[in-house]
């Protein structure tokens, strides 16, 4: 008895452990939960690419827990959408031309999201509000999106809804996965996977 009870309770403490490591996967604000990505799945090989700066590929090739994705869109011009954030107010991408976009998407449910809000705060706090724009979206209830964007203390601006998004937003499968949008519409980054404030400050500065 004493020995399957042992066995037990490795096997629970083994479970645990590789929710924890592995995170949740899946994409764009849809009816189905999404999926988080974990710190373990992003640390791979130098990513190569031919649509990024060398400033940019030396952040790519630091980094400590994500993974870019979706090159293919790398340089691209990224189409418009239009939402409605928790306060109520309409939401376009079109309106931030002319300074950089931080398109981030999250889920209340989501530990790396939830461990990616400081350093988003911290970003908020040192970026004037000119020359960076932060929209957070989850596909989940509304209520329950502002009610943890208060308790969190979200500085940035965060929206609900379970409409679909144009591609490459529809393309995401984890989260959180940010899109790093130049002051001129087109897309210098996507990460998946979270971040740190550093991280994103270099990618924020990279060409």
């Amino acid at each position: 008895m004493v020995m399957k009870k042992y066995f037990s309770l490795i096997l629970i403490f083994c479970l645990l452990s590789f929710t924890v490591l592995n995170g949740c996967k899946k994409s764009t604000p849809s009816p189905e939960q999404p999926k988080e990505t974990g710190d373990k799945q992003a640390v791979q090989e130098p990513v190569k690419s031919t649509n990024i700066s060398k400033s940019l590929q030396d952040t790519i090739n630091s980094r400590t827990s994500w993974n870019p994705i979706l090159n293919d869109f790398y340089g691209k011009e990224m189409p418009d959408f239009q939402v409605t954030d928790i306060t109520g107010k309409t939401q376009k991408l079109s309106d931030y031309r002319g300074k950089n976009v931080i398109v981030v998407f999250w889920a209340t449910w989501c530990m790396p999201c939830m461990e990616e809000v400081p350093h988003l705060n911290t970003l908020r706090d040192v970026t004037p509000e000119d020359k960076l724009a932060i929209l957070a979206i989850s596909n989940e209830d509304a209520k329950l999106v502002k009610k943890t964007a208060e308790s969190k203390k979200m500085k940035y601006t965060v929206i609900a809804t379970k409409e679909n998004l144009p591609k490459p937003f529809s393309d995401v499968k984890g989260i959180p996965t940010a899109f790093f949008i130049r002051p001129d519409g087109t897309l210098k980054v996507v990460t998946e996977g979270s971040s740190y404030f550093g991280e994103m400050k270099s990618i924020l500065a990279a060409e």
